[in-house]
């Protein structure tokens, strides 16, 4: 190489600390951490999620099994009250609130567990005795027993507890995982009804976590009375035409199919108001919109049947208290 005044030739000399090893350290080590990087961004984007849905899913499997074992517990006390004549009978339930996380990867999912009783009611009424002497008979009760899982990866799923029925809801729709006490049996060319009616009541609250929270029922009173003389009224001197099970609720689709379902079964016949009112249906379902949300209705579904088919009507109304008490995380 020549400089530019005296055109001489120079040469570019070596740098004595200049290394070919430390390039290829250098080179090498960067290789590395763009393995590390992509392994990583492998198994945050494929097995984080499968592991979080596989997470979310059995905790979802867990909390229907202990809500399961709720509603067979409040059945036994239930049955304990009945026959035995005992008021006090008191059961402990689990329920475990969320779903674990993979440590510092992902977050655990919470779980949202509420105890009220304005958010459903249960009201049946009609009309039994003589001509002469027509009485009416009414019962109210409410109460729901729920679990909200807002799952990030699995299908977001809500389990609730209401008049001794256990319901799923998930944004495709409402199933009646466990139907509530309503039976129907054919006899002769009459009918036999028992109707269960659960009052729940309690702290009215709700508790937000991932860990385990107890809930502790107590059954407080249970009776069972029996009609075998209903009447049906004329609807203007207050007396009741037909015999109306009456249940508010926000799982409306759930008890609209679990009430249609059992008459059906039945040998009933369904049809419209005009068709129960012209004597050509045997019962009719009716659901009116009471509150609306962003997300869900609250509506009233209301089963209307004709009390000239039915020979007995056997009503049991079940007063339970539910508390609940802490376990401790998981």
């Amino acid at each position: 190489m020549f400089d530019h005044e005296g055109g001489r030739k120079m040469n570019i000399r070596r740098h004595p600390n200049w290394n070919n090893e430390g390039v290829a350290s250098t080179v090498g080590t960067i290789m590395a951490l763009m393995v590390f990087l992509a392994f990583l961004s492998m198994f945050t984007s494929q097995y984080v999620p499968v592991w979080m849905e596989e997470n979310e899913a059995s905790h979802m499997n867990v909390v229907y099994s202990q809500f399961a074992n709720l509603k067979q517990s409040v059945d036994i006390q239930i049955q304990a009250g009945l026959i035995l004549g005992s008021s006090q009978v008191q059961i402990f339930s689990p329920i475990k609130l969320g779903s674990n996380g993979i440590p510092m990867f992902a977050a655990p999912t919470p779980g949202y567990l509420s105890i009220h009783r304005s958010t459903s009611y249960d009201n049946v009424s009609f009309s039994f005795g003589a001509a002469a002497s027509v009485i009416d008979y009414e019962s109210y009760t409410g109460g729901t027993v729920s679990l909200y899982a807002p799952n990030r990866y699995y299908v977001k799923q809500e389990l609730a507890y209401e008049n001794d029925a256990l319901i799923l809801k998930q944004p495709d729709g409402q199933y009646m995982k466990a139907s509530p006490q309503f039976i129907v049996n054919p006899s002769g060319a009459f009918y036999q009804i028992s109707y269960t009616q659960l009052d729940i009541r309690g702290d009215d609250s709700s508790y937000i976590g991932y860990g385990t929270r107890g809930i502790q029922t107590t059954l407080k009173a249970a009776s069972t009375t029996t009609f075998t003389n209903l009447t049906a009224g004329d609807g203007v001197n207050g007396t009741y035409p037909y015999i109306y099970i009456n249940h508010t609720t926000w799982y409306e689709s759930a008890w609209n199919s679990s009430f249609n379902q059992t008459l059906t079964n039945a040998g009933m016949q369904y049809g419209t108001m005009a068709d129960l009112e012209a004597g050509t249906a045997d019962y009719t379902i009716i659901s009116t919109i009471l509150e609306t949300d962003l997300i869900d209705s609250f509506q009233q579904v209301s089963v209307r049947i004709n009390p000239n088919i039915v020979s007995r009507f056997s009503l049991t109304e079940a007063y339970l208290e539910v508390t609940t008490t802490e376990l401790g995380a998981n």
